[in-house]
């Protein structure tokens, strides 16, 4: 019986250092593929940094410009399809006074009732590059 157990044992222990094996090497591949990446996901990275001040050096510029007169700009026409009101449904019983629909959309979003919480473990990024230099400081401590 005591051989039985011990052959088990050996067994599932084969299992685990083969199993281990596979892992090691799948993960050595990921690595290798990320290595790759890395250049890729910088000049993104970059590229995010220049579409940033770019978009803040256009709206700093909107802000500079005057705001256009009201005579200068052109007139509004309005279509058919922007002005249709639906009708109210007749009332079921004569006399019977009908209900005001009012307008079938939001025109605000609702208030946020409370502030989003984050899951525990994250956090909120802010720049874009400091995340991606920080992901790839954190695979080369894993492989110290």
């Amino acid at each position: 019986m005591a051989l039985l157990i011990d052959l088990i044992i050996m067994l599932l222990l084969i299992g685990t250092l083969a199993y281990a094996f596979l892992v090691d090497r799948r993960v050595r591949t990921l690595v290798l593929a990320m290595r790759e990446l890395q250049p890729v996901v910088d000049q993104f990275s970059v590229a995010v940094d220049r579409t940033e001040n770019s978009v803040k050096s256009l709206r700093t510029e909107a802000q500079a410009r005057p705001a256009p007169k009201r005579d200068e700009e052109p007139p509004l026409t309005r279509t058919a399809a922007a002005t249709y009101v639906p009708k109210a449904p007749a009332p079921s019983v004569a006399g019977e006074a009908c209900l005001d629909l009012g307008p079938f959309f939001l025109s605000q979003r609702p208030a946020a009732t409370r502030p989003v919480q984050l899951p525990p473990g994250m956090a909120r990024v802010t720049d874009k590059a400091d995340l991606v230099r920080s992901f790839f400081e954190t695979i080369r401590s894993r492989e110290a």
